[in-house]
């Protein structure tokens, strides 16, 4: 059985071979969120800047499991690489990237756990917020601006640019709110949407009283971040309550809970870890903490 390095070199070998020439194929080892380390194969046309990244992870354990021959795997990767040379991803503009003017109204922010990728903020500007980071990212977008992914922005990246780490967080404060209001949704609503259910009135009307909303942006990607915002957070405090709990559920949305007595924190932050633990994917985890607002201080605190 070949190693995982053994793999990637003879699926880029082959890859190579039957591409002959028609894109440049470059072996393609990132670090993800929370240290997921993941290798793959970078796929650009020649003489272009990017291109979309096939990963070769979950092929490996195809492999070992005998779920796939690597005939088969090579032939998969192959027609993954075919269906891009038509795909947006090959679209981007790389030479308004390069602009900081471009640039700068696609920048956001989004919230990662400091602790579990101390290796990655090395490499990239951050901010810390409580046991968080914040980092930043520039939505990318084809030459008809349709959205078609992100760019974790790097070091490198602030260098070509001239810019420091605070004007991409004041940038990032700005696009926020450019595109939209923060989402608070309650959990019944959500309920209703996604499993069709409806909930009984009460006293004659409908009742939609909860103890439990959702806090993330319009497009829900990396949505936890709204709560960087003082304007989201005073809103959530008129809905909800003053002093009321976050629960840090993934990088992409928050848990907010009315106000509990203090004793109730240490079980919020067992169930966070459970959840963490058992339901959310390594990538996606924010931390196990728990959050409380105080609108006297207008910021949150960590208390569990």
């Amino acid at each position: 059985m070949m190693s995982f390095e053994e793999f990637t070199e003879d699926v880029l070998k082959e890859i190579r071979a039957k591409v002959g020439g028609a894109f440049q194929i470059k072996e393609h080892n990132v670090i993800k969120n929370n240290n997921v380390k993941r290798a793959g194969i970078a796929v650009m046309k020649n003489e272009e800047d990017i291109g979309p990244c096939v990963y070769l992870d979950a092929f490996y354990r195809e492999y070992e499991s005998d779920g796939m021959k690597f005939d088969e795997i090579v032939d998969e990767v192959y027609r993954l690489i075919l269906k891009h040379e038509d795909d947006d991803a090959l679209d981007f503009d790389i030479s308004g990237f390069k602009r900081w003017e471009t640039v700068r109204e696609n920048v956001h922010a989004k919230l990662i756990n400091a602790e579990q990728n101390e290796e990655l903020l090395e490499k990239i500007p951050h901010r810390i917020f409580m046991d968080l980071a914040v980092v930043y990212y520039v939505v990318a977008r084809d030459h008809a601006q349709e959205d078609i992914g992100t760019i974790l922005i790097h070091n490198g990246h602030m260098e070509m640019w001239g810019q420091e780490e605070e004007n991409l967080y004041r940038e990032a404060m700005i696009n926020m709110r450019t595109d939209g209001e923060a989402d608070l949704t309650d959990i019944r609503t959500i309920a209703e949407c996604i499993m069709g259910i409806s909930f009984p009135e009460k006293d004659g009307n409908d009742s939609r009283d909860t103890d439990m909303y959702v806090l993330t942006n319009q497009c829900r990607r990396f949505g936890a971040a709204e709560i960087l915002d003082k304007k989201t957070l005073r809103m959530v405090a008129d809905q909800v309550g003053d002093g009321f709990i976050v629960l840090p559920s993934s990088v992409h949305e928050t848990i907010v809970l009315p106000s509990k007595e203090e004793a109730e924190y240490g079980r919020l932050a067992d169930m966070v870890q459970a959840v963490n633990d058992t339901m959310v994917e390594a990538e996606e985890r924010l931390s196990n903490h728990v959050y409380v607002y105080s609108r006297d201080e207008e910021m949150l605190k960590i208390v569990a």
